[in-house]
């Protein structure tokens, strides 16, 4: 028995460990396992595999969710403006509804965390769910860089957005739109294609005028500036062909001034619309107007980008108190 308390003293000397310390450990793992009965070579081999599947577990990487955060955004650069910007507003507003989440490592974050930290940092569920995605994302590139072992957000699940429903702008504040936006230079064209053609404002602001083509009658809308990725045209309608009509038609300036969202908001003010706005509205307003007037959905599909009919059915088109004369009298 000495020989062997020699010897294991031998074996542990430099590692700061004592015998007692070490016959401590092994003892707790076979207590966790249970194991009366076994011999001691079953003993050693459960120990020995308890010791193998835990080394596999010891995290070599840590890195805290303020300098991965910022290593991702880094990475993300190539991403349009709008999406870092994106990016960038999410993870600071996590970190400011949390102060301390910043020093903590990606590894220490449950589902559980990560749901308490959205559920704080974003009160509507539409933006819960655009801030999940982020974070799904940001975690998604943590586990490749081997700084977690799983990634938490998945089992998050999206919270139900209940859709209002918005009542398309009628003939004469439609008029009233766009006659404030001709008050400004360069802003008739734009709001013309949020008015006429139901382009997304995100994409009308990287709309140029080399993807508008009046003699085709079309607006292309390119995978650089669609919001799904992908190329569509867009009809370009009699009321909208004279507003582009006296654009500058240089052809890589941008279609919008670059003073727009400010431009765009004195609009809606000017216009008597500004209080009570309502998140694409104008989306709404020339679905509605061009489902009345053509009844043709899978060319309004087309129009707006969408994969398929179902949201336009459940959500775009609302023609109540719409009239043919009158959707005639929009377009024309």
């Amino acid at each position: 028995m000495n020989k062997e308390i020699i010897s294991a003293k031998e074996i542990l000397r430099g590692t700061g460990l004592s015998v007692l310390d070490c016959a401590r450990l092994i003892k707790n793992i076979l207590d966790a396992r249970g194991a009366g009965g076994a011999n001691s070579a079953e003993m050693l081999r459960h120990c020995a595999k308890v010791i193998t599947t835990g080394l596999r577990h010891v995290r070599d990487k840590e890195m805290s969710f303020a300098q991965g955060f910022a290593i991702y955004r880094e990475a993300k650069k190539h991403l349009r403006p709008d999406s870092i910007r994106d990016i960038r507003c999410i993870g600071n507003r996590l970190m400011r509804s949390n102060p301390r989440l910043a020093a903590r490592n990606f590894s220490e974050l449950s589902t559980a965390d990560c749901e308490e930290l959205l559920n704080l940092s974003f009160g509507t569920p539409s933006q819960f769910n655009k801030a999940r995605a982020m974070l799904h994302g940001l975690f998604a590139f943590a586990l490749r860089r081997e700084w977690c072992d799983a990634n938490p957000v998945k089992k998050i699940e999206r919270k139900k957005v209940i859709e209002k429903e918005i009542a398309p702008l009628t003939i004469a504040q439609t008029r009233r739109l766009i006659e404030a936006a001709k008050a400004f230079p360069r802003c008739a064209a734009p709001a013309g294609l949020l008015v006429y053609a139901g382009i997304r404002p995100r994409e009308v602001r990287r709309l140029a005028w080399r993807d508008i083509d009046l003699a085709e009658n079309t607006i292309t809308i390119r995978p650089q500036c669609s919001k799904t990725g992908g190329t569509r045209q867009v009809e370009i309608c009699p009321a909208l062909k004279r507003l582009l009509g006296v654009g500058d038609g240089g052809d890589s300036t941008q279609v919008c001034p670059r003073n727009w969202n400010s431009r765009w908001r004195d609009i809606r003010q000017n216009a008597g619309l500004k209080s009570g706005w309502q998140q694409d509205v104008l989306r709404h307003t020339y679905a509605s107007y061009h489902a009345k007037r053509y009844a043709d959905l899978p060319q309004l599909q087309l129009n707006m980008g969408h994969r398929d009919q179902s949201l336009l059915r459940s959500r775009y088109v609302n023609m109540r108190g719409i009239s043919r004369l009158a959707a005639a009298a929009f377009f024309n």
